[in-house]
């Protein structure tokens, strides 16, 4: 039976069961593609939200979070965003740069479009070199209360190897991260969240090893897990 509960942050979280989405027609497979069966079920859920818990929503952009619990359990987190969404897209391009500047100086892998042709089944071009850096990322936050806030719209991952920086002379706080422990979906949602937290994102680099030299450890290991719990 579904449940639904608001967060002190503003969310909505609702649980569901294997049974909630097949009477609705429903499958796990269908929040991953988007399907119009997908994104009428969830309207369904806040609606229903509003009537049962008084959720209600401001218009803005909303990203959803799911978590797999167990075999029987799936767990949606429902957050509006606080900007606009032509703010998103202004950040966005700004994190992985407009069609005239790309190329120019910046060699780094475009993490966003390698995520989206994974996402869409496509294959990633030059391979060998995806293979040798894997899906390792270094995240940079202007404020220590946006990195804790991007750990905890995240679901609980344990298998992912994580440790948080801050470097003085920037005034910044780095997250590194290695998720090739950790699951596709998790990596897709990841990717997403940090273009709404994270000032940029980029494949894992020589930047983390400057920044071990220089930068002060803030959080040694387990930085993704210890700030979800804060």
């Amino acid at each position: 039976m579904m449940k639904f509960e608001k967060m002190d942050n503003g969310s909505l979280r609702c649980t569901l069961t294997q049974n909630d989405l097949e009477q609705n027609g429903v499958g796990l497979d269908d929040f991953f593609s988007n399907t119009p069966n997908a994104r009428e079920f969830l309207e369904k859920l806040i609606r229903i939200a509003e009537e049962e818990v008084g959720y209600k929503t401001t218009g803005n952009m909303m990203s959803i979070q799911a978590a797999i619990m167990s075999e029987d359990e799936i767990v949606l987190t429902f957050s509006e965003s606080q900007v606009s969404s032509a703010e998103i897209i202004e950040h966005i391009r700004n994190m992985f740069g407009s069609p005239e500047t790309k190329g120019q100086g910046n060699h780094e892998p475009d993490v966003k479009d390698h995520i989206l042709k994974e996402a869409k089944g496509e294959e990633a071009e030059d391979d060998e070199e995806e293979e040798e850096e894997g899906y390792a990322y270094l995240l940079t936050f202007q404020t220590f209360s946006g990195v804790r806030k991007f750990c905890q719209i995240l679901p609980k991952n344990t298998k992912a190897k994580s440790r948080l920086y801050y470097l003085d002379q920037k005034k910044q706080y780095f997250l590194w991260a290695d998720l090739n422990d950790s699951t596709r979906g998790y990596v897709y949602e990841f990717v997403a969240a940090s273009m709404e937290y994270a000032k940029s994102i980029e494949k894992d680099g020589i930047r983390r090893n400057f920044l071990d030299e220089h930068a002060d450890i803030i959080i040694k290991n387990k930085a993704l897990e210890t700030l979800k719990r804060l």
